[in-house]
């Protein structure tokens, strides 16, 4: 959960061309005591002195008529602070406050602000109510849209609903999936629209992933993220794309999309359910490899073999069952030598997860032609034992309701 906030001045809360405007500084002034009513510590920090034109008045005495009291910190005035954008300077502002990296969230405009968030591996929000000069972090154009963010995911008290972890396994769900349980089926619905067919509330989706991990600190431990691909030949996620994209960057953590490639067309379980046919692992595993040189950016490629060894790769999906694809993912990804966490965003209810092992030496960058004599069940990870915040639907739910007609409070 959110506990505190680093604002930046430059183009944040000051143009740095035209100085501030009143109606942008009055709405950062109501942002700053929306923050407050949620028990939401703020500071300023600036590598510089600003004094107001006309006025005289330094900017720290102006923003303490407007916002109250708080902590500023100043390069200039207390030369002990370290400037930015160097990772010891938010290391001090967070010994300074008390917080925890994964508490925290910086807002500025500028290249400096950039690096300084992704140098102290901080949530970058971007300003972009003065300026719009970088493509970088998640983009506001006013300050009432990032309080909608802060009010809609950063104060959930219920990041995961569902829990595997064991030694070497790691499966994290947001919330159970049924279009049938009335208290499920708002939401459950709206996520399949939006993974299925683009039509629901993606960016609240994303949004609701982004958050669960990052307050729960997981991206700390990554260094690759992917999605699983759909069931036609291809890879990517459009959905997730654009977005996961920008939440990896503020990380240094790398986004390749293309790393899981769908070489040929796989059932769909809903088509293999009416035509009664019996799918397991093997509709998976023998659909999908992984790709020796996937993007690292938008135009260039791995020139050698992916380093994936020892290695830890975040795997996303949208729905999962009883998860056929993301034990693909995890088998394929573990024999290439990394350590693999499965996130999904919903979990079928009342479907245990069947993790499996392959029994025989296989080659994760080719195709692979397996049978059931190759496959092993290790474990079948029951739907109920595994239930870890009942209330994590619940919340789900009310915060959809909230995300279409959010106001001030």
């Amino acid at each position: 959960m959110l506990k505190g906030v680093i604002f930046s001045v430059e183009d944040t809360i000051v143009s740095i061309n035209n100085g501030p405007s009143e109606e942008l500084f009055n709405e950062l002034a109501r942002l700053s005591q929306f923050l407050r009513g949620k028990n939401v510590e703020f500071v300023v920090f600036t590598n510089r002195h600003w004094t107001e034109a006309g006025t005289g008045k330094t900017l720290q005495e102006r923003l303490f008529e407007s916002w109250g009291g708080f902590k500023y910190f100043s390069k200039v005035q207390n030369p002990e602070i370290p400037a930015k954008p160097s990772s010891s300077a938010t290391e001090y502002i967070l010994k300074e406050m008390g917080w925890k990296r994964e508490e925290v969230i910086y807002i500025g405009a500028s290249e400096n602000d950039m690096r300084t968030a992704v140098n102290g591996k901080l949530l970058f929000l971007r300003a972009k109510w003065y300026s719009d000069n970088i493509d970088y972090g998640f983009s506001f154009s006013k300050p009432k849209e990032m309080a909608k963010f802060f009010d809609v995911f950063c104060f959930r008290k219920h990041l995961w609903f569902h829990k595997i972890e064991t030694e070497d396994f790691r499966f994290l769900s947001l919330a159970p999936f049924s279009t049938y349980k009335p208290e499920y089926t708002e939401y459950s619905q709206d996520a399949r629209n939006t993974a299925k067919h683009g039509l629901g509330h993606r960016d609240f989706w994303v949004g609701s992933i982004v958050s669960s991990l990052y307050f729960s600190g997981i991206y700390l431990d990554l260094n690759f993220i992917t999605s699983y691909p759909g069931h036609k030949e291809g890879s990517g996620n459009a959905i997730m794309d654009e977005a996961i994209g920008i939440f990896s960057k503020c990380f240094r953590i790398k986004y390749l999309p293309d790393l899981i490639i769908r070489h040929k067309t796989s059932t769909r379980s809903h088509v293999a359910r009416n035509t009664g046919i019996q799918i397991n692992h093997l509709n998976q595993l023998n659909t999908i490899k992984l790709n020796p040189h996937p993007m690292k950016n938008r135009t260039e490629a791995y020139k050698n073999l992916i380093p994936l060894s020892n290695k830890t790769v975040l795997v996303l999906d949208d729905i999962s069952t009883r998860g056929f694809s993301l034990e693909a993912a995890r088998l394929y990804l573990q024999r290439a030598g990394a350590k693999v966490v499965l996130v999904s965003w919903l979990k079928t209810i009342n479907t245990d997860y069947e993790e499996i092992r392959i029994k025989r030496n296989f080659k994760p960058f080719e195709e692979n032609q397996f049978n059931d004599e190759d496959l092993e069940k290790i474990n079948s990870h029951t739907y109920a034992q595994h239930i870890t915040d009942n209330q994590a639907p619940k919340e789900i739910t009310e915060l959809l309701k909230e995300y279409d007609n959010w106001d001030w409070p």
